[in-house]
């Protein structure tokens, strides 16, 4: 922690004695305008809080929202709103990996019984980041959730759970994945990952569709320069999947597939920041040098990845029909987000950091002193046990997990709303 020689104190950043870094309550700096206060959000202000003009659904008393994070279509974006949510105390993030969802499921699953029989909604919004481990979504996450949301349905429980992702044009899709995970290892390992991109994506077939139902697929890909047979899906799998979720948007539509969700969730904050994930390795190559000829390329992947064409041929369809039918109205309202999210990344940016930023922690146990259950901040009302499962389990911890409420005091460091915290 500290600052480098020469590096200038941050707006609202007091100078403090080498090695500490800290922020002056009260500094304007440290307010973005979609919080307003330094202060975490208390639920009688968030139920009673106005809608921007593009929202239609106010927060929720109860809501799950299930993204399903597929490398390079938006995951990240996502689980930064997510976390940002977070922050200002509108509901939970939970995820990355589902290492432990056995655990987490079985929490939900208590709460939504004493729910039942108090025939009483939970009070909660639990926003899921469903992306890759050995725990896949199909497996075990998606069915527990199915199950919970009949049991509300059942006892008459208004608490959706809505599983969301988004799909992407094929080619632009093996691009994408190329140029941030794989062209940089080309150069050290030309034997096990090819010596260019045609020679990578053929021994890459149907990537897409493969991670959308094996998430780990994905690290065969990046990692070894291959797909293993066995984290590869059939048509039958990835259709049976993809037909449960409520919303299959595009990365292309990806403002109208967030819109969405917020129509069926009633997610408070919609803003996020555009993330332009780093290539991995200083890659700097351009698409158009990767493929000087782009019809070629184009007849490459039609050869390679006939399942990822019509998986998204599929839904790319059912949404444009899915928007058509929604008409005008919800075309006007998505122009109204997109002008607001132009004026947002200003703010974004003016943060010190880009993103919101939590670090990186290994699943470890609720029996970590840390975790007692008097030294966490909890968003979810009913169950501050939930918080300590999940916060244990996720891959993320942020200073506004913890005691005391004001992250300008927080041990971690200087931590500005929306930006994470110095290091």
């Amino acid at each position: 922690r500290g600052k480098k020689r020469g590096q200038r104190n941050l707006p609202g950043q007091r100078n403090l004695p080498k090695g500490i870094v800290g922020c002056t309550p009260g500094d304007p700096s440290n307010i973005m305008s979609w919080a307003d206060s330094e202060e975490l959000v208390l639920s009688s202000v968030l139920f009673n809080r106005s809608l921007w003009s593009f929202q239609r659904t106010a927060p929720m008393r109860c809501a799950i929202v299930v993204d399903r994070h597929v490398h390079k279509n938006g995951g990240s974006t996502m689980r930064d709103l997510f976390l940002e949510n977070e922050r200002l105390g509108y509901g939970l993030y939970q995820g990355y990996t589902q290492q432990y969802w056995r655990q987490d499921g079985k929490a939900l699953m208590r709460l939504a019984s004493a729910a039942v029989a108090k025939k009483e909604a939970p009070r909660h919004l639990l926003m899921m980041e469903a992306h890759f481990g050995y725990e896949e979504l199909g497996s075990h996450v998606l069915p527990d959730l199915k199950r919970i949301e009949g049991m509300y349905r059942a006892a008459n429980i208004h608490c959706p759970v809505v599983f969301v992702t988004r799909v992407r044009e094929p080619l632009s899709y093996y691009l994408s994945f190329y140029k941030w995970g794989v062209a940089f290892r080309q150069r050290q390992d030309s034997k096990q990952f090819g010596r260019n991109f045609a020679e990578w994506v053929r021994r890459i077939p149907n990537l897409q569709s493969s991670i959308m139902v094996r998430g780990m697929a994905a690290m065969h890909a990046e990692y070894y320069g291959q797909m293993v047979s066995h984290y590869s899906s059939s048509d039958s799998q990835l259709h049976k999947l993809l037909d449960q979720f409520d919303i299959v948007g595009t990365v292309e539509r990806f403002d109208e597939t967030l819109l969405l969700t917020a129509d069926l969730t009633g997610l408070p904050l919609l803003l996020y920041k555009r993330n332009m994930p780093n290539h991995k390795g200083g890659y700097r190559g351009t698409s158009q040098e990767i493929c000087p000829d782009m019809a070629e390329c184009e007849a490459l992947i039609k050869a390679v990845a006939p399942r990822d064409i019509a998986m998204y041929q599929k839904y790319r369809d059912r949404f444009e029909q899915r928007l058509q039918d929604l008409g005008p109205p919800f075309a006007s309202r998505v122009a109204e987000y997109k002008n607001r999210l132009v004026a947002a990344q200003k703010e974004w940016m003016r943060a010190p950091r880009k993103q919101t930023i939590c670090r990186y922690h290994p699943e470890t146990s609720t029996n970590q002193p840390e975790l007692r259950l008097d030294n966490i901040r909890c968003p979810v009302l009913d169950s501050p046990e939930l918080c300590q499962t999940v916060y244990a389990h996720r891959l993320f911890e942020c200073p506004w997990q913890f005691q005391p409420n004001s992250s300008l005091t927080d041990p971690l460091g200087c931590w500005r709303p929306s930006s994470g915290f110095m290091r």
